[in-house]
């Protein structure tokens, strides 16, 4: 392999100029590749397309429509919310967004008034004066119980605006802007109207996400340029050291562009991509810069230490970055798309920063160097030592960890074994809407309404059949709702249907003829019937509410029940269980058994492609891997403690931290082994290799940290925070297992084979 890399060396330092020409116009076609990126917030993110979850919940939207739009009216009290002239108002703002592109149904305190004038009257008009509404809305001076659909309390009213199947997010951006300008065009008393719901939070998302990958760029790269100007010390004007952080805003222009020309989209995972890249990246380029900058103290010429540097840095970080990747490979095993589609641009990233290290940054030195011509003359000595404050830190710090290998290693498996007993403990969050900042208005709004509505829409059940309004079919959906409200598994306050609809309309039970229930289909309103029955009669759709914050195993509990009443349905009815709690549960089984499995795989990936990479050594590679493979179960112990749950991104910690800590590993044992080489004795070539290169790793470890930390600076995504947080503490925690646990036993292993050498001579 180092002559490869000589070879390289040799080619980067005769064809710099059109390596750095090639460079340019890869870095024009990336750029076009980044303009052609698209952000994602729908439920294509976090579950897979292909997999029967979603066909179904696809089919249920673009039936029965899944997407909601909600108005709040907050009144100061039930004098404003009954008050003729403002529900006019709302009346208008209802019959408004009925007539807007992708709406499948307007309902709300102008529909209730509107089918209550109906029966009274005989016409869906409001009512002509304020004591008739008062009739209709009110007894003994209280809402009456039909009305607290659209008037759950004294102070609030809702109207619910449902989209059309397969409505895009600019159609539901439309309707959103429609709804806030209807607002804007009426005159309310005390009345004061908000729009939200899921769907508006999910519209919003892009913008948000934009405003939160400006801050997290902008912080990371503040972030750097502190890190590498108070730690990356190298020869030339003070500037210089900051020109890792070039390089690697290159890498990550090649990155994104990559993510345009394949079509990844921007997610609530992958917008954590580039200051995590930019961590990453600086840390190769760092190691490289380092290299060359150790070998150009020595008095080499530039050409030389453009050589000997690509020669003997160049094996370690590729070994590095290949351990990385498969570390970062484990990742595609994650059911959730976003979660692989995070781990692909991690590959094409690190690669990308490696690449652009060595055919940018050393061609821009060797340009630099061989104009100024400092590198064939300096001050420093000519071994390259440094006598800087982490030199000498590191070099007090190895003999004191080599004398105490027993007490290192047992404190660190101690750790380990806690951390794996309690990741188990650790809870999952599976609701989207708690990866958004809870302070935010739109927020505040949408739990606002979630209490008011006094549950949440666990399941939709998806009936087909050649009719579902047939009367013997009808009579199961309502023998199927009574037995849901009767069940004691979770308390479901309330189950809406077409049946239940009809029975209503019949008095309260079901019509004992057919021509009696076609009568009252007629005469129900198309806007009562749009979310629960079909225009050809072939699907219905069964609402399940229940209780709002239910558990992920409770909602598995009551959906195993609900399964069980659809086992037998009559002859030629089909159902399916759908809506946002099997998705739920779909996202929780897919973030918990799928999380265990990436750890798992991406440990088992990186031990075997460094035993191959090592020469089939199996106990170099255990060397590398154990050290950072116990953190996994630090982690866990940081997580309990500290209260973080597991999310779509905290799942990938596991993959992710072998990735990005084995290198550090790599490139300790490497540096020991090159000196061991020289002849150096386990203790002497130890406290060099942390010495020469512990000021690399620890700045490489910081720029990483570094990277991490941007994400703290996301306020309005809770998930980026806490998973910027945890990965901040478990960069750290490989800073201290490379700098503190390998060394000790590496050394230890290299005194027992020369203990046993001795007494085999001895012999």
């Amino acid at each position: 392999m180092n002559g490869f890399f000589r070879k390289l060396g040799l080619f980067i330092e005769v064809k710099r100029g059109l390596v750095i020409a090639a460079s340019v116009l890869l870095l024009l076609a990336a750029l076009v590749g980044a303009s052609r990126l698209s952000f994602a917030t729908g439920i294509e993110t976090m579950i897979s397309t292909d997999s029967q979850v979603y066909r179904d919940y696809q089919e249920f939207n673009k039936n029965f429509g899944a997407e909601t739009v909600i108005i709040l009216a907050r009144a100061e009290g039930l004098a404003n919310l009954v008050d003729l002239d403002n529900l006019t108002a709302v009346d208008s703002i209802e019959q408004q967004l009925s007539k807007e592109a992708g709406v499948l149904s307007v309902v709300g305190p102008g529909f209730a008034l509107r089918q209550a004038m109906a029966q009274i009257a005989g016409a869906p008009v409001l009512p002509p004066d304020q004591a008739t509404l008062e009739v209709i809305m009110l007894d003994s001076r209280a809402l009456r119980s039909e009305m607290k659909h659209f008037f759950p309390t004294d102070n609030f009213g809702i109207v619910i605006i449902t989209m059309e199947g397969g409505t895009s997010l600019d159609q539901v951006s439309a309707v959103v802007d429609a709804a806030r300008a209807a607002i804007g065009r009426v005159s309310f008393n005390g009345i004061e109207a908000s729009v939200t719901g899921a769907s508006v939070i999910f519209a919003k998302m892009e913008e948000l996400m934009t405003q939160s990958m400006s801050t997290m760029i902008g912080i990371s790269m503040l972030l750097m340029l502190i890190i590498l100007a108070a730690v990356f010390a190298v020869r030339g004007f003070f500037a210089w050291r900051w020109l890792p952080l070039g390089a690697v805003i290159i890498g990550s222009i090649y990155a994104f562009g990559m993510m345009g020309w394949l079509s990844v989209p921007i997610t609530m995972v992958t917008m954590a991509i580039l200051p995590i890249l930019i961590g990453l990246g600086v840390d190769y380029a760092v190691q490289f810069h380092n290299r060359y900058d150790e070998e150009a103290r020595r008095g080499e010429t530039v050409a030389e230490a453009i050589i000997d540097s690509v020669t003997h840095i160049g094996p370690a970080i590729l070994i590095a970055i290949i351990a990385a990747c498969l570390g970062f490979a484990a990742l595609f095993l994650s059911p959730v798309p976003m979660i692989r589609q995070f781990g692909m641009i991690l590959i094409i990233g690190v690669i990308a920063c490696y690449l652009v290290s060595l055919f940018i940054l050393l061609p821009v030195l060797y340009s630099h160097d061989r104009r100024k011509k400092a590198a064939s003359k300096t001050a420093s000595p000519k071994d390259g030592s440094e006598v800087g404050i982490v030199e000498r830190a590191l070099a007090k710090l190895a003999p004191r960890i080599i004398r105490n290998p027993v007490l290192i290693i047992s404190v660190a498996a101690v750790f380990t074994v806690i951390g794996i007993g309690l990741d188990s403990r650790i809870e999952t969050e599976t609701d989207e809407n708690k990866y958004i900042s809870q302070d935010l208005p739109l927020m505040k709004d949408f739990n606002d309404l979630a209490a008011l509505s006094g549950g949440s829409t666990a399941f939709n059940i998806m009936i087909r059949a050649d009719d579902v309004t047939e009367l013997e079919v009808l009579e199961w959906m309502q023998t199927l709702e009574g037995r849901l409200l009767s069940q004691s598994v979770v308390p479901v306050l309330r189950v809406d249907s077409i049946a239940g609809v009809v029975a209503q309309a019949a008095g309260g039970g079901l019509p004992s003829a057919q021509a009696a229930v076609n009568q009252i289909l007629e005469f129900v309103p198309e806007l009562a019937k749009a979310n629960l029955l079909t225009g050809a009669k072939t699907l219905a759709n069964v609402t399940v509410m229940t209780a709002p914050g239910l558990s992920t195993e409770d909602l598995r509990g009551l959906r195993e029940t609900v399964d069980t009443y659809l086992s037998s349905p009559p002859a030629g009815v089909t159902a399916v269980v759908t809506g946002q709690g099997v998705i739920g549960i779909e996202l929780m089984d897919s973030l918990t058994t799928g999380r265990v499995e990436m750890t798992l795989l991406g440990i088992g990936l990186v031990f075997l492609g460094l035993f191959v990479l090592f020469r089939f050594n199996a106990a170099k590679a255990l060397i590398a891997t154990l050290p950072i493979a116990m953190i996994i179960g630090w982690s866990s112990v940081v997580m309990y403690f500290g209260g973080i749950k597991y999310t779509a991104l905290t799942a990938t910690l596991g993959s992710l931290i072998i990735g990005i800590g084995v290198e550090f590993t790599i490139l300790m044992m490497m540096r020991y082994q090159e000196e061991r080489q020289k002849g150096a004795a386990p203790g002497a070539a130890m406290t060099t290799a942390m010495t020469k290169i512990g000021r690399a790793v620890i700045t490489s470890g910081l720029t990483v940290v570094g990277g991490f930390g941007a994400l703290l600076f996301a306020r309005d995504f809770p998930i980026l925070t806490d998973f910027g947080a945890v990965t901040m503490i478990n960069v750290g925690f490989a800073l201290v297992s490379s700098l503190v646990v390998l060394p000790t036993i590496i050394v230890a292993i290299d005194l027992r084979k020369e203990r046993k050498l001795a007494k085999a001579a001895a012999g």
